[in-house]
Protein backbone atom coordinates (compact mmCIF):
# COMPACT_ATOMS: atom_id res chain seq x y z
CA UNK A 1 0.00 0.00 0.00
CA UNK A 2 3.05 1.98 1.12
CA UNK A 3 4.13 1.68 -2.55
CA UNK A 4 0.82 2.86 -4.03
CA UNK A 5 0.54 5.46 -2.19
CA UNK A 6 4.13 6.66 -3.16
CA UNK A 7 3.40 6.28 -6.78
CA UNK A 8 -0.09 8.08 -7.20
CA UNK A 9 1.72 10.83 -5.04
CA UNK A 10 4.46 11.03 -7.43
CA UNK A 11 2.40 10.87 -10.50
CA UNK A 12 0.13 13.60 -9.47
CA UNK A 13 3.58 15.98 -8.38
CA UNK A 14 4.88 15.32 -11.84
CA UNK A 15 1.34 16.39 -13.00
CA UNK A 16 1.45 19.48 -11.79
CA UNK A 17 4.96 20.25 -12.45
CA UNK A 18 4.49 19.03 -15.86
CA UNK A 19 1.50 21.49 -16.42
CA UNK A 20 3.12 24.57 -14.84
CA UNK A 21 6.15 24.40 -17.34
CA UNK A 22 4.34 23.93 -20.52
CA UNK A 23 3.69 27.22 -22.18
CA UNK A 24 0.13 27.99 -23.16
CA UNK A 25 -1.47 26.68 -26.62
CA UNK A 26 -3.19 23.33 -28.36
CA UNK A 27 -0.10 21.56 -26.99
CA UNK A 28 -0.40 22.74 -23.27
CA UNK A 29 -4.46 21.03 -23.40
CA UNK A 30 -2.88 17.70 -25.05
CA UNK A 31 -0.15 17.09 -22.23
CA UNK A 32 -2.88 18.22 -19.53
CA UNK A 33 -5.47 15.74 -21.02
CA UNK A 34 -2.57 12.84 -21.01
CA UNK A 35 -1.41 14.20 -17.80
CA UNK A 36 -4.64 13.67 -16.35
CA UNK A 37 -5.46 10.14 -17.91
CA UNK A 38 -2.20 9.35 -16.36
CA UNK A 39 -3.00 10.24 -12.92
CA UNK A 40 -6.03 8.34 -13.45
CA UNK A 41 -5.03 5.15 -14.58
CA UNK A 42 -2.32 5.00 -11.63
CA UNK A 43 -5.14 5.83 -8.85
CA UNK A 44 -7.62 2.87 -10.14
CA UNK A 45 -4.70 0.47 -10.37
CA UNK A 46 -6.07 -0.96 -7.21
CA UNK A 47 -9.21 -1.76 -8.73
CA UNK A 48 -8.19 -3.59 -11.26
CA UNK A 49 -6.77 -5.98 -8.90
CA UNK A 50 -10.39 -7.00 -7.63
CA UNK A 51 -11.32 -7.68 -11.25
CA UNK A 52 -7.80 -10.09 -11.61
CA UNK A 53 -6.70 -7.57 -14.73
CA UNK A 54 -3.52 -8.13 -15.22
CA UNK A 55 -3.13 -10.06 -11.76
CA UNK A 56 0.11 -12.28 -13.42
CA UNK A 57 -2.32 -15.27 -13.32
CA UNK A 58 -0.62 -17.66 -15.18
CA UNK A 59 -2.76 -19.81 -17.59
CA UNK A 60 -0.78 -22.87 -17.44
CA UNK A 61 -2.05 -22.56 -13.40
CA UNK A 62 -5.47 -23.73 -14.47
CA UNK A 63 -4.39 -26.48 -16.95
CA UNK A 64 -4.29 -30.17 -16.16
CA UNK A 65 -1.66 -31.20 -17.82
CA UNK A 66 -1.81 -34.88 -16.85
CA UNK A 67 -6.06 -34.88 -17.82
CA UNK A 68 -4.69 -33.72 -21.73
CA UNK A 69 -2.04 -35.77 -21.75
CA UNK A 70 -4.20 -38.75 -21.39
CA UNK A 71 -6.56 -37.49 -24.03
CA UNK A 72 -4.04 -36.67 -26.32
CA UNK A 73 -2.39 -40.12 -25.96
CA UNK A 74 -6.05 -42.08 -26.76
CA UNK A 75 -5.99 -39.92 -29.59
CA UNK A 76 -2.92 -40.61 -30.69
CA UNK A 77 -3.31 -44.19 -30.58
CA UNK A 78 -6.81 -44.47 -32.65
CA UNK A 79 -5.14 -42.08 -34.93
CA UNK A 80 -2.32 -44.74 -35.39
CA UNK A 81 -4.29 -48.06 -35.38
CA UNK A 82 -6.28 -45.85 -38.42
CA UNK A 83 -2.93 -44.80 -40.21
CA UNK A 84 -1.07 -48.54 -39.82
CA UNK A 85 -5.21 -49.89 -40.76
CA UNK A 86 -4.32 -47.80 -44.21
CA UNK A 87 -1.45 -48.19 -44.77
CA UNK A 88 -0.59 -52.38 -44.25
CA UNK A 89 -4.43 -53.30 -43.86
CA UNK A 90 -3.68 -55.12 -40.83
CA UNK A 91 -5.30 -54.78 -37.24
CA UNK A 92 -2.95 -53.44 -34.57
CA UNK A 93 -3.41 -52.13 -31.06
CA UNK A 94 -1.98 -49.08 -30.50
CA UNK A 95 -0.70 -47.00 -27.42
CA UNK A 96 0.96 -43.88 -27.87
CA UNK A 97 2.39 -42.27 -24.91
CA UNK A 98 2.19 -38.05 -24.53
CA UNK A 99 3.89 -36.20 -22.18
CA UNK A 100 3.55 -32.65 -21.71
CA UNK A 101 7.73 -31.11 -21.77
CA UNK A 102 6.99 -27.78 -19.67
CA UNK A 103 7.78 -25.59 -22.58
CA UNK A 104 4.36 -25.43 -24.45
CA UNK A 105 4.64 -28.68 -26.15
CA UNK A 106 3.30 -31.97 -26.45
CA UNK A 107 5.81 -34.76 -27.22
CA UNK A 108 5.87 -38.59 -27.70
CA UNK A 109 7.23 -40.56 -25.30
CA UNK A 110 6.77 -43.96 -26.47
CA UNK A 111 4.94 -45.95 -28.91
CA UNK A 112 3.76 -49.57 -28.77
CA UNK A 113 1.98 -51.65 -31.55
CA UNK A 114 0.55 -54.77 -31.01
CA UNK A 115 -0.09 -56.75 -34.44
CA UNK A 116 -2.51 -59.05 -34.44
CA UNK A 117 -0.83 -61.30 -36.95
CA UNK A 118 2.33 -63.09 -35.99
CA UNK A 119 4.15 -62.12 -39.11
CA UNK A 120 8.17 -61.03 -38.67
CA UNK A 121 8.30 -59.59 -41.84
CA UNK A 122 5.28 -57.01 -41.17
CA UNK A 123 6.14 -56.35 -37.87
CA UNK A 124 9.65 -55.49 -38.86
CA UNK A 125 7.93 -53.18 -42.02
CA UNK A 126 6.06 -51.28 -39.43
CA UNK A 127 8.46 -50.78 -36.94
CA UNK A 128 11.11 -49.04 -40.23
CA UNK A 129 7.53 -47.26 -41.04
CA UNK A 130 7.23 -45.46 -37.56
CA UNK A 131 10.33 -44.78 -37.51
CA UNK A 132 10.38 -42.74 -40.54
CA UNK A 133 7.83 -40.96 -39.27
CA UNK A 134 9.76 -40.03 -36.54
CA UNK A 135 8.26 -42.11 -33.95
CA UNK A 136 10.35 -43.00 -30.80
CA UNK A 137 10.64 -45.74 -28.46
CA UNK A 138 9.17 -48.27 -30.60
CA UNK A 139 8.06 -51.48 -29.90
CA UNK A 140 6.37 -53.75 -32.38
CA UNK A 141 5.13 -56.66 -31.22
CA UNK A 142 2.53 -59.94 -32.44
CA UNK A 143 -0.24 -59.88 -30.05
CA UNK A 144 -0.43 -63.12 -28.31
CA UNK A 145 -4.13 -64.72 -28.58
Amino acid sequence: MKTYLIGAAGAIFLSVIISLVIPEGKLNKTITFIMRLVCILVLIQPITGIFKIGSGDKFSDKVDYAYVETIYSQHQSVQLEKLLYNEFETECNCVVSVYYDGKGEFKVNNTEVAVKENNKKLIESIYEYLKELGYINITVYAEST
